[in-house]
C-alpha cells in the first residue's frame, strides 16, 4: 500500500469517525434526558463514602495510599477499578458495618487523593501496594473485595505475595475483572496497544462535559442503571488526570496471571454481569475454572458497575460469605495459602 493510500483510507475513517462522533453529540441530549428522568432511588443520595477512620499511609517507591474505613468487625478491603476512587464504594461502606465488618477502601495510586510513586502504574505494583495497606493497618482475617483492575490487583497480590496472604487474608471477591490480557501474550499487539493507550486523549476533559461524559459512562453499565449511579461514576472519570487513565491502562496491557492464579488456595467469590462489555463473563469464568473450589455468580442484565447495579445481591453474597469465612479458626479454611 502506498502513502497515497494510506492517506486517502485514514481520511475515510476520519470522515466515519466524525460523522458517529456528530450523531453521537445530536443525539446525546435525547438519549441524556431519557435516562435522568427514569426511575432513581439514590437521586438525592450523596453516593460519597461516610468513614471514621482515614489515613496516608506510604508505598514502597515513595508514593502515597489515601485509605478510608468505617465499623468495627473483620475487615472487609475494596479495591476500586482504573479511573475510579474509593468512592465507589459508598453504598457498601454504609451496609457492611451493619453486618458487623470493618469497611476499609482505598484509592489506587494516582487515583483520587493518592499519589503514584517513582516506579509508576504496573500490576506488580498494585500488588505491593495491597500489601502495604493490610500491613500499615495492621488488618487480619480481611476478605478482599477487587472490582476490575482492583480485582486485579488482588489476584496478584496473592500471587506474589503469599507470606502475606497466610498471615492476614480469609478469602478473595473477584469482581467484574479479569486474570489475563488478550494482548499480554503476543508482543506485536501489545506494542500496538500501548501506543493506542498513549494517544489516549484527555478522557477527564470529555468527561466534565456533562451530558457527552454521562453518556460515554453509561457504558460501563447494563439494562436501566439508576442516574445517579452513571453520574457518579462520570465525576469519578472527570477525576482521573489523563496520565493517570493512559499509565494505569498501559500497565495493565501485561497482566497474565492465569496459570498462577492455579496455585491460590483460598476461598475465593467471583461475580459478573452478563452484560459486562468491559470485562466480559468469560474472563470471570477463565478465573474460576483456575481457582480451585472457588464460587462464579452471573448477574442477568447488569454490566461492569455491580456495586451500583446490583447492590443489595452484591452487599448479600460479600457479606454471606466474609462471614463463612471469617468463622472458621485461623488455618481451618481451605489450605489458605499460594504458592
Amino acid at each position: 500500500m502506498n502513502a497515497g493510500d494510506v492517506l486517502k483510507r485514514t481520511g475515510v475513517a476520519a470522515g466515519i469517525a466524525a460523522g458517529v462522533v456528530g450523531a453521537l453529540y445530536a443525539g446525546e441530549r435525547a438519549v441524556v434526558a431519557r435516562l435522568r428522568h427514569g426511575d432513581d432511588p439514590d437521586a438525592e443520595a450523596a453516593l460519597l463514602p461516610v468513614f471514621d477512620d482515614a489515613r496516608v499511609i506510604d508505598t514502597h517507591d515513595a508514593g502515597v495510599l489515601y485509605t478510608i474505613a468505617r465499623g468495627e468487625g473483620p475487615p472487609i478491603v475494596m479495591a476500586h477499578g482504573v479511573s475510579l476512587s474509593s468512592r465507589v464504594w459508598a453504598k457498601q461502606f454504609e451496609a457492611f458495618p451493619e453486618e458487623g465488618f470493618r469497611a476499609v477502601a482505598f484509592d489506587a495510586r494516582g487515583h483520587g487523593e493518592s499519589r503514584s510513586g517513582s516506579t509508576g502504574h504496573s500490576v506488580e505494583n498494585l500488588a505491593a501496594d495491597l500489601a502495604a495497606v493490610l500491613e500499615t493497618l495492621d488488618l487480619h482475617d480481611a476478605v478482599l473485595v477487587g472490582h476490575s483492575m482492583g480485582g486485579m490487583a488482588v489476584q496478584a497480590f496473592a500471587v506474589h505475595h503469599p507470606a502475606v496472604l497466610r498471615a492476614r487474608v480469609r478469602g478473595l471477591v473477584l469482581m467484574s475483572t479479569a486474570s489475563r490480557m488478550i494482548v499480554s501474550d503476543v508482543s506485536v499487539l501489545r506494542g500496538a496497544a500501548e501506543r493506542v493507550v498513549g494517544w489516549v486523549p484527555d478522557t477527564g476533559a470529555v468527561m466534565r462535559r456533562r451530558n457527552l461524559g454521562f453518556l460515554l459512562a453509561r457504558i460501563g453499565f447494563g439494562d436501566d442503571p439508576a442516574a445517579s449511579h452513571v453520574e457518579a461514576t462520570r465525576q469519578m472519570l472527570a477525576a482521573c488526570s489523563r496520565e493517570t487513565i493512559r499509565e494505569a491502562s498501559r500497565g495493565l496491557l501485561s497482566l497474565d496471571l492465569s496459570e498462577e492464579i492455579r496455585a491460590i488456595r483460598l476461598p475465593t467469590l467471583v461475580l459478573v454481569g452478563t452484560a459486562d462489555a468491559l470485562t466480559p463473563p468469560r474472563d470471570s469464568h477463565q478465573i474460576a475454572e483456575a481457582i480451585p473450589g472457588s464460587e462464579l455468580v452471573e448477574f442477568p442484565g447488569a454490566g461492569h458497575m455491580l456495586m451500583y447495579e446490583r447492590t443489595a445481591e452484591v452487599d448479600r453474597l460479600i457479606v454471606d460469605f466474609a462471614r463463612s469465612c471469617t468463622s472458621r479458626p485461623a488455618g481451618k479454611t481451605p489450605a489458605a495459602s499460594a504458592g
